[in-house]
């Protein structure tokens, strides 16, 4: 039997992401988190290295879900469609948790430290996914390129889609900006 609930995890992500909101991210205590969530400092060590993890717990989620989606089925896949597969997936994963989203996304745009730490993370998921891409049988060359491309366009959709509530899903922001990712590149060859 588990020492401490099973559900602390949670309870902290969800007392962290409170007071962040409340007090900001700089002068909300690790301490303060686990007595909000009725556990002890100790309890949330177990569980996160430092407070900056605890606000992007989430995101352990994302990369396995974008690595499944890019390594199912056998069949040959274009650049295009499989991009509109992973970020279809990935927004229906995201879409219910909107308001939450744009809470943490305002927590991040808050600090410095916390932008570089959102920055990291997309870079090193951008080498997982060229990873990926080149196990599917892309080539190594339009890899990391394809990854770039998809991190951008959904990095924009997605904050485009926190800031201006109402409208379309993030779905459907998503499956009408990749046309226009080619449009720009043939404007841009043209040029």
């Amino acid at each position: 039997m588990p020492r401490w609930p099973e559900d602390s995890r949670t309870r902290l992500v969800d007392a962290a992401m409170s007071l962040f909101g409340e007090h900001g991210y700089g002068a909300t205590t690790v301490d303060e988190i686990a007595a909000r969530a009725g556990v002890t400092a100790r309890t949330f060590f177990r569980h996160f290295p430092d407070k900056e993890e605890a606000l992007f717990a989430e995101d352990d989620e994302m990369l396995p879900l974008m690595l499944a989606t890019i390594g199912e089925g056998t069949e040959p896949v274009t650049a295009e469609a499989l991009m509109q597969r992973v970020l279809g997936r990935l927004a229906e994963h995201l879409e219910p948790r909107r308001s939450e989203l744009a809470q943490r996304q305002a927590i991040i745009d808050s600090e410095v430290s916390l932008t570089g730490r959102e920055l990291a993370k997309q870079a090193r998921w951008q080498h997982a996914i060229a990873e990926a891409l080149i196990a599917r049988g892309f080539g190594a060359e339009h890899a990391g390129v394809l990854s770039a491309i998809g991190f951008a366009l959904f990095s924009r959709t997605l904050h485009a889609w926190l800031a201006e509530p109402g409208g379309a899903t993030l779905a459907e922001r998503l499956r009408d900006a990749l046309p226009r990712v080619r449009t720009v590149l043939d404007e841009v060859s043209a040029g």
